[in-house]
């Protein structure tokens, strides 16, 4: 038996410093909430919440377009050398707080270490994924961090290329993936609102968690609480997300069919149900090695545009590539 992997609670139980990311951009990190106060029920004394710098921002400057019938589909990927008010650790990695900006707006990030009065982060996923991993590494060392944790809604992460669908937004969720797999303390890759965000079919979903499941990839899971769920409509309120919000919807007991507005005027029908409400652990080397496999060759890319390109020859459409809004109405 002693070749068990330890689930997160054991490993969080030992622990004293962590660093929660989330990992796809735009509100991501709002799933991290939950976690922080998990861990910090457990007694993990210091714990960064940190995003990635990819935000879907529209012409209007808020992260939803005020025009009807307008979506926006290509994220904007900015410099962390771009955040003022910022401190940065390496020329990827920044810590920041409520007063920061960039481009003269507020993102989760900043927002989040404002109302939770926690130490926020960004890392830059505009260039090398390889160099990030390396920075990154480093960083945490010097932090003296001894728990990572990377927090994904929905699906989208477990997309192998052999699904019904295409996901909206699989590249910045790889690139993120792909250096978690080479961070050398222990990693958690958690997975909040079960299949929420409608990028991949249940049926793909549960067939790929279950590959991961049976090479012992799956580490543990957390329900959310009372307070988790509040949390994350309080700072939906103030960063309004079409997707971030369905953990906590399905925990008020709100199951069933939903209408989500996302990348299209129609709407797409997301289901919830209890599971919705659960966040489970996988080991990210196992998701990588048995479904994710496209990270493999991502990671150890030299820039952004030769990310992109993974992603192309497996005919997936890089949600960086796309074409920045589009007005459904003449």
């Amino acid at each position: 038996m002693n070749d068990l992997k330890p689930a997160l609670h054991d490993v969080a139980l030992k622990s004293k410093t962590a660093f929660l990311l989330g990992i796809g951009g735009g509100g991501d990190i709002i799933q991290t909430i939950p976690m922080y106060n998990y861990l910090t029920s457990l007694g993990v004394e210091k714990i960064y919440l940190a995003g990635v710098s990819c935000e879907w921002w529209s012409e209007e400057g808020t992260a939803v377009s005020a025009k009807p019938f307008t979506c926006i589909l290509r994220p904007t990927v900015y410099d962390v050398k771009e955040i003022q008010g910022a401190k940065l650790l390496s020329p990827h990695v920044a810590l920041v707080d409520g007063q920061c900006q960039v481009r003269g707006r507020k993102t989760p990030e900043m927002l989040v270490a404002e109302m939770f009065d926690v130490q926020g982060a960004v890392l830059g996923v505009g260039d090398s994924p390889a160099k990030l991993a390396q920075e990154l590494d480093k960083v945490l060392k010097e932090l003296k961090v001894d728990l990572f944790i990377g927090m994904d809604v929905g699906s989208d992460s477990f997309f192998s290329g052999d699904e019904v669908k295409m996901p909206r937004t699989p590249l910045i969720d790889f690139i993120s993936l792909g250096v978690m797999t080479k961070l050398s303390i222990p990693t958690f890759y958690g997975l909040a609102g079960y299949g929420c965000d409608g990028e991949l079919e249940l049926d793909d979903l549960e067939r790929n968690v279950g590959k991961v499941m049976r090479a012992g990839g799956f580490l543990g899971a957390y329900g959310l609480s009372q307070r988790d769920a509040a949390d994350i409509i309080k700072i939906c309120a103030q960063f309004p997300d079409p997707v971030e919000k369905w953990p906590a919807v399905a925990a008020r007991g709100e199951l069933g069919a939903h209408r989500m507005l996302l990348t299209e005027p129609w709407g797409t029908t997301v289901r919830l149900s209890p599971l919705t409400a659960v966040d489970l652990f996988f080991d990210p080397q196992v998701l990588v090695e048995e479904v994710a496999t496209a990270v493999k060759k991502i990671r150890d890319t030299d820039s952004l545009k030769e990310a992109e390109e993974v992603l192309l020859q497996m005919n997936v459409l890089p949600e960086t590539r796309l074409v920045d809004v589009v007005e459904y109405l003449q």
